[in-house]
């Protein structure tokens, strides 16, 4: 008989994790340049999304999103793409952050996109430094006939 919710303790496990809890870390708005995508002789349709600059906020920090990251994606055959963003951050105490954001886009009914992701930062010694040692899941999207934006939600997940 199959689990109708599969659990760690029906694995063997003295206990079962249980769901995370989240809590939200900051919003990120990343402006974009025009894109260049194209297919390759090994069968991929690749696709760079530059980074122009933007704006973060989170509780008690805001920055900017500076200029010269990237989204790296692979675009799957359903439209959806595979991404993996680099880019830099420079807080208003002047702090500065590497993000590293990679996961999912997929495409919407409405022209949208929506994406779920896993992200790491990277953080100096002092009151940013937390950043970088949390497990942090992002939520992406990119409204429709919106090719100049993209929003981001990151999310700790809390132990």
């Amino acid at each position: 008989m199959t689990p109708t919710s599969p659990a760690a303790t029906a694995l063997g496990a003295s206990l079962d994790p249980g769901q995370p809890l989240l809590r939200k870390v900051c919003a990120i708005r990343a402006d974009l340049g025009p894109a260049l995508e194209f297919d390759t002789v090994q069968g991929r349709a690749r696709a760079m999304f530059p980074i122009t600059g933007g704006a973060v906020q989170g509780i008690g920090w805001a920055g900017e999103v500076l200029p010269g990251g990237a989204d790296f994606a692979l675009r799957r055959p359903d439209g959806a793409y595979d991404i993996e963003a680099r880019y830099c951050l420079r807080l208003t105490d002047g702090t500065p952050l590497m993000v590293t954001n990679a996961g999912r886009m997929q495409p919407m009914p409405d022209g949208s996109f929506q994406g779920r992701t896993r992200a790491v930062i990277e953080a100096p010694p002092g009151p940013h430094g937390w950043l970088g040692q949390v497990v942090l899941f992002g939520t992406a999207w990119a409204e429709p006939g919106d090719e100049e934006r993209v929003f981001i939600e990151l999310w700790q997940a809390e132990i």
